[in-house]
Protein backbone atom coordinates (compact mmCIF):
# COMPACT_ATOMS: atom_id res chain seq x y z
CA UNK A 1 0.00 0.00 0.00
CA UNK A 2 1.52 3.57 -1.20
CA UNK A 3 2.27 5.83 1.64
CA UNK A 4 -0.34 8.71 1.18
CA UNK A 5 1.41 12.08 0.17
CA UNK A 6 0.60 15.09 2.27
CA UNK A 7 1.83 18.52 0.86
CA UNK A 8 2.36 21.59 3.30
CA UNK A 9 2.47 24.88 1.86
CA UNK A 10 4.30 27.54 4.03
CA UNK A 11 6.65 27.73 7.00
CA UNK A 12 4.37 29.62 9.57
CA UNK A 13 3.08 29.17 12.57
CA UNK A 14 -0.22 26.73 11.27
CA UNK A 15 2.30 24.69 8.81
CA UNK A 16 4.76 24.01 10.86
CA UNK A 17 2.88 22.80 13.89
CA UNK A 18 1.35 20.38 11.55
CA UNK A 19 5.08 19.25 10.28
CA UNK A 20 5.96 18.94 14.11
CA UNK A 21 2.98 16.99 15.01
CA UNK A 22 1.50 15.03 12.21
CA UNK A 23 2.44 11.00 12.52
CA UNK A 24 4.88 10.77 9.39
CA UNK A 25 4.44 6.66 9.41
CA UNK A 26 0.97 7.03 8.09
CA UNK A 27 2.22 9.94 5.88
CA UNK A 28 4.81 11.21 3.22
CA UNK A 29 5.52 14.54 4.25
CA UNK A 30 6.74 17.44 1.75
CA UNK A 31 7.07 20.86 2.69
CA UNK A 32 7.01 23.67 0.17
CA UNK A 33 7.97 27.12 1.38
CA UNK A 34 10.14 30.19 -0.14
CA UNK A 35 11.23 30.66 3.52
CA UNK A 36 13.79 27.84 4.95
CA UNK A 37 12.78 28.60 8.59
CA UNK A 38 9.85 29.17 10.85
CA UNK A 39 9.86 32.73 12.61
CA UNK A 40 8.80 33.08 16.12
CA UNK A 41 6.86 36.82 15.36
CA UNK A 42 6.55 38.09 18.24
CA UNK A 43 10.06 38.43 19.04
CA UNK A 44 10.96 40.04 15.75
CA UNK A 45 10.53 43.54 17.31
CA UNK A 46 13.36 42.86 19.67
CA UNK A 47 15.93 42.20 16.75
CA UNK A 48 15.20 45.25 15.23
CA UNK A 49 17.70 47.87 18.03
CA UNK A 50 19.24 44.60 19.24
CA UNK A 51 17.46 43.06 22.22
CA UNK A 52 17.20 39.64 20.42
CA UNK A 53 19.88 38.02 17.50
CA UNK A 54 17.90 37.31 14.84
CA UNK A 55 19.33 33.85 14.99
CA UNK A 56 17.74 33.27 18.19
CA UNK A 57 14.12 33.49 17.42
CA UNK A 58 14.38 30.93 13.89
CA UNK A 59 14.02 27.84 13.56
CA UNK A 60 15.48 25.99 10.07
CA UNK A 61 13.08 23.64 8.87
CA UNK A 62 14.88 21.06 7.95
CA UNK A 63 15.89 20.26 11.28
CA UNK A 64 12.25 18.72 11.38
CA UNK A 65 13.77 15.91 9.39
CA UNK A 66 12.82 14.78 6.28
CA UNK A 67 12.52 11.01 5.22
CA UNK A 68 14.21 12.22 1.55
CA UNK A 69 16.18 15.35 1.16
CA UNK A 70 13.77 16.10 -1.81
CA UNK A 71 10.88 16.24 0.29
CA UNK A 72 11.68 19.93 0.88
CA UNK A 73 11.19 22.59 -1.44
CA UNK A 74 12.32 26.10 -1.71
CA UNK A 75 9.51 27.12 -3.87
CA UNK A 76 7.03 29.14 -4.02
CA UNK A 77 3.83 27.81 -5.02
CA UNK A 78 1.82 29.69 -7.67
CA UNK A 79 -1.95 27.72 -8.40
CA UNK A 80 -3.48 24.99 -6.79
CA UNK A 81 -5.25 22.80 -8.76
CA UNK A 82 -7.76 21.07 -6.65
CA UNK A 83 -9.62 18.36 -9.21
CA UNK A 84 -6.30 17.08 -10.18
CA UNK A 85 -5.31 17.33 -6.55
CA UNK A 86 -2.26 19.23 -7.39
CA UNK A 87 0.42 22.04 -6.97
CA UNK A 88 2.73 24.47 -9.02
CA UNK A 89 5.64 25.63 -7.60
CA UNK A 90 8.44 27.92 -8.45
CA UNK A 91 11.81 27.34 -7.56
CA UNK A 92 12.85 30.22 -4.87
CA UNK A 93 16.33 30.11 -5.57
CA UNK A 94 15.85 30.15 -9.32
CA UNK A 95 12.56 31.91 -9.82
CA UNK A 96 13.62 31.96 -13.80
CA UNK A 97 13.52 28.55 -13.83
CA UNK A 98 10.51 25.97 -15.07
CA UNK A 99 8.13 25.91 -13.24
CA UNK A 100 7.46 21.90 -11.28
CA UNK A 101 4.35 20.40 -10.31
CA UNK A 102 3.44 18.17 -7.17
CA UNK A 103 0.80 15.79 -6.82
CA UNK A 104 -0.96 15.42 -3.21
CA UNK A 105 -3.50 13.38 -1.67
CA UNK A 106 -4.07 15.55 1.20
CA UNK A 107 -2.81 19.55 1.15
CA UNK A 108 -2.48 21.99 4.03
CA UNK A 109 -2.26 25.94 2.87
CA UNK A 110 -0.61 27.76 5.56
CA UNK A 111 0.90 30.78 3.32
CA UNK A 112 0.10 33.57 5.57
CA UNK A 113 -0.37 37.07 4.34
CA UNK A 114 0.98 40.03 3.37
CA UNK A 115 1.08 43.41 4.54
CA UNK A 116 -2.16 46.00 3.84
CA UNK A 117 -1.19 49.08 2.35
CA UNK A 118 -4.89 50.04 1.81
CA UNK A 119 -3.59 51.82 -2.14
CA UNK A 120 -1.82 54.75 0.07
CA UNK A 121 0.28 56.34 -2.28
CA UNK A 122 3.97 55.56 -1.95
CA UNK A 123 3.70 53.13 1.27
CA UNK A 124 4.83 50.27 -1.09
CA UNK A 125 8.24 52.89 -2.10
CA UNK A 126 9.01 54.56 1.44
CA UNK A 127 7.97 52.76 3.97
CA UNK A 128 9.38 49.08 5.80
CA UNK A 129 7.46 46.48 7.01
CA UNK A 130 7.94 44.44 9.82
CA UNK A 131 6.97 40.12 9.39
CA UNK A 132 10.14 38.79 8.50
CA UNK A 133 13.40 38.51 9.22
CA UNK A 134 14.86 40.55 6.21
CA UNK A 135 12.48 43.31 7.21
CA UNK A 136 13.99 43.68 10.99
CA UNK A 137 17.43 43.91 9.06
CA UNK A 138 16.54 46.78 6.96
CA UNK A 139 14.60 48.28 10.02
CA UNK A 140 18.02 48.02 11.99
CA UNK A 141 20.21 49.39 9.37
CA UNK A 142 18.27 52.35 8.38
CA UNK A 143 17.85 53.46 12.03
CA UNK A 144 21.58 53.20 12.51
CA UNK A 145 22.67 55.06 9.14
CA UNK A 146 19.96 57.92 10.48
CA UNK A 147 21.49 58.25 13.34
CA UNK A 148 25.50 58.02 11.70
CA UNK A 149 24.17 61.06 9.28
CA UNK A 150 22.41 62.76 11.74
CA UNK A 151 26.25 63.39 13.54
CA UNK A 152 27.25 64.67 10.16
CA UNK A 153 28.84 68.19 10.32
CA UNK A 154 27.17 69.50 7.31
CA UNK A 155 23.77 68.34 7.99
CA UNK A 156 21.29 71.09 9.66
CA UNK A 157 19.73 70.93 12.61
CA UNK A 158 16.14 70.66 10.30
CA UNK A 159 17.68 67.94 8.73
CA UNK A 160 18.81 66.11 12.18
CA UNK A 161 15.51 66.02 13.77
CA UNK A 162 13.53 64.68 10.62
CA UNK A 163 16.03 61.89 10.24
CA UNK A 164 15.59 61.18 14.22
CA UNK A 165 11.56 61.26 13.95
CA UNK A 166 10.42 57.52 13.35
CA UNK A 167 6.66 57.69 12.45
CA UNK A 168 4.85 53.88 13.06
CA UNK A 169 1.60 53.82 11.32
CA UNK A 170 -0.82 50.85 12.82
CA UNK A 171 -1.82 50.81 16.48
CA UNK A 172 -1.80 46.51 16.51
CA UNK A 173 0.50 44.41 18.53
CA UNK A 174 3.37 45.35 16.01
CA UNK A 175 2.97 48.58 16.11
CA UNK A 176 2.83 49.20 19.45
CA UNK A 177 5.27 46.39 20.45
CA UNK A 178 7.79 47.82 17.84
CA UNK A 179 7.31 51.25 19.65
CA UNK A 180 8.10 50.27 23.13
CA UNK A 181 11.70 48.32 22.05
CA UNK A 182 12.33 51.66 20.44
CA UNK A 183 11.97 53.57 23.43
CA UNK A 184 13.73 51.38 25.36
CA UNK A 185 16.52 51.16 22.77
CA UNK A 186 16.62 55.23 22.53
CA UNK A 187 16.71 55.53 26.74
CA UNK A 188 19.11 52.52 27.17
CA UNK A 189 21.29 52.26 23.85
CA UNK A 190 21.45 55.68 22.07
CA UNK A 191 22.06 57.23 25.54
CA UNK A 192 25.36 55.24 25.93
CA UNK A 193 26.18 55.05 22.01
CA UNK A 194 25.90 58.38 21.42
CA UNK A 195 26.79 60.47 24.51
CA UNK A 196 26.65 63.71 22.83
CA UNK A 197 24.34 62.92 20.73
CA UNK A 198 22.21 66.84 21.45
CA UNK A 199 19.13 65.37 19.88
CA UNK A 200 16.07 63.53 21.38
CA UNK A 201 14.45 60.54 19.06
CA UNK A 202 10.69 61.18 18.51
CA UNK A 203 8.45 58.71 18.12
CA UNK A 204 4.72 58.95 16.71
CA UNK A 205 2.22 56.41 16.47
CA UNK A 206 -0.35 56.82 13.99
CA UNK A 207 -3.52 54.89 14.49
CA UNK A 208 -7.03 56.28 13.72
CA UNK A 209 -8.84 54.30 15.66
CA UNK A 210 -7.83 52.46 19.86
CA UNK A 211 -5.07 51.28 19.74
CA UNK A 212 -4.92 47.50 20.28
CA UNK A 213 -7.85 47.13 19.10
CA UNK A 214 -8.57 43.78 19.68
CA UNK A 215 -7.71 43.64 23.02
CA UNK A 216 -9.49 43.96 26.63
CA UNK A 217 -10.39 47.69 26.96
CA UNK A 218 -8.80 47.99 30.13
CA UNK A 219 -5.41 46.88 28.26
CA UNK A 220 -6.00 49.07 25.44
CA UNK A 221 -6.73 51.99 28.34
CA UNK A 222 -3.63 50.82 30.32
CA UNK A 223 -1.28 50.74 27.10
CA UNK A 224 -2.43 54.44 25.85
CA UNK A 225 -1.71 55.52 29.85
CA UNK A 226 1.82 54.13 29.14
CA UNK A 227 2.47 55.70 26.06
CA UNK A 228 1.44 59.26 27.41
CA UNK A 229 4.23 59.19 29.68
CA UNK A 230 6.81 58.76 27.77
CA UNK A 231 8.91 61.45 26.59
CA UNK A 232 8.78 62.25 23.03
CA UNK A 233 6.70 59.61 22.47
CA UNK A 234 3.72 60.92 20.71
CA UNK A 235 0.13 59.09 19.73
CA UNK A 236 -2.16 60.39 16.87
CA UNK A 237 -5.36 59.39 15.95
CA UNK A 238 -5.47 60.27 12.46
CA UNK A 239 -5.53 58.33 8.57
CA UNK A 240 -2.35 58.34 6.73
CA UNK A 241 -2.86 59.29 2.78
CA UNK A 242 0.64 59.75 1.44
CA UNK A 243 3.94 58.34 2.59
CA UNK A 244 6.64 60.65 0.97
CA UNK A 245 10.58 59.55 0.93
CA UNK A 246 10.95 62.50 3.51
CA UNK A 247 7.61 62.57 5.71
CA UNK A 248 4.34 61.31 6.17
CA UNK A 249 0.73 62.96 4.81
CA UNK A 250 -1.85 62.53 7.25
CA UNK A 251 -6.02 63.18 6.63
CA UNK A 252 -5.88 66.36 7.78
CA UNK A 253 -3.30 67.63 5.61
CA UNK A 254 -0.59 67.84 8.21
CA UNK A 255 2.86 66.50 7.54
CA UNK A 256 5.48 64.66 9.37
CA UNK A 257 8.88 64.82 8.42
CA UNK A 258 10.44 61.44 9.66
CA UNK A 259 13.86 59.73 8.42
CA UNK A 260 11.94 56.25 8.79
CA UNK A 261 8.34 54.95 8.24
CA UNK A 262 7.54 51.47 9.79
CA UNK A 263 4.16 50.43 8.75
CA UNK A 264 1.63 47.54 10.35
CA UNK A 265 -2.07 48.21 9.54
CA UNK A 266 -3.39 44.68 9.17
CA UNK A 267 -3.05 41.77 6.45
CA UNK A 268 -3.65 41.37 3.02
CA UNK A 269 -4.40 38.09 1.40
CA UNK A 270 -0.95 36.94 -0.67
CA UNK A 271 -1.25 36.16 -4.66
CA UNK A 272 -1.66 32.63 -4.37
CA UNK A 273 -4.88 33.16 -1.89
CA UNK A 274 -6.27 36.08 -4.27
CA UNK A 275 -5.80 34.24 -7.59
CA UNK A 276 -7.33 30.69 -6.05
CA UNK A 277 -10.79 30.04 -7.41
CA UNK A 278 -12.65 29.32 -4.08
CA UNK A 279 -15.19 30.91 -1.76
CA UNK A 280 -13.76 33.48 0.09
CA UNK A 281 -15.10 36.48 2.65
CA UNK A 282 -15.36 40.07 1.30
CA UNK A 283 -12.01 40.24 2.13
CA UNK A 284 -10.64 37.74 -0.01
CA UNK A 285 -10.04 35.33 3.02
CA UNK A 286 -10.68 31.89 1.93
CA UNK A 287 -13.58 29.95 3.82
CA UNK A 288 -13.77 26.91 5.55
CA UNK A 289 -16.12 24.80 7.18
CA UNK A 290 -15.48 23.21 11.08
CA UNK A 291 -12.76 21.05 10.77
CA UNK A 292 -10.50 23.64 8.66
CA UNK A 293 -11.51 22.16 5.48
CA UNK A 294 -11.46 24.39 2.16
CA UNK A 295 -15.08 24.40 1.89
CA UNK A 296 -14.91 24.70 -2.26
CA UNK A 297 -12.70 21.57 -2.29
CA UNK A 298 -15.23 18.89 -3.46
CA UNK A 299 -12.70 16.59 -2.39
CA UNK A 300 -12.40 17.81 1.56
CA UNK A 301 -8.41 16.75 1.14
CA UNK A 302 -7.11 20.33 1.99
CA UNK A 303 -7.06 22.03 4.62
CA UNK A 304 -6.68 25.86 5.52
CA UNK A 305 -4.45 25.71 8.40
CA UNK A 306 -3.69 28.57 11.49
CA UNK A 307 -3.60 25.33 13.78
CA UNK A 308 -3.01 21.73 14.20
CA UNK A 309 -5.28 19.69 12.04
CA UNK A 310 -5.80 17.03 14.71
CA UNK A 311 -7.18 14.45 12.35
CA UNK A 312 -3.64 14.87 11.21
CA UNK A 313 -2.19 14.14 14.40
CA UNK A 314 -1.26 10.81 16.20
Amino acid sequence: MTTPRLVILGSGWGSYSVLKNVNKSLYQVIVVTPRNHFLFTPLLCSTTVGTLEFRSIIEPVRNIGFEHSRDFHLASTEAIDFRKKEIVCRSAVAPDSDPFTIPYDKLVVGVGALPNTFNVPGVEEHSYFLKEIADARKIRTRLLTNFERALEPTVSEEEKQRLTHIVIVGGGPTGVEFGAELYDFCRRDMVRLYKDFGLPVKVSLVESHKILASFDKRLQAYAEKKLSMRENFTLKKSTVTEVRSDCVVLKDGSVLPCGLVVWSTGLAPRPLTASLDVSKTRQGQILVDNNLNIVSDPSKDSWLNEKEDISLID
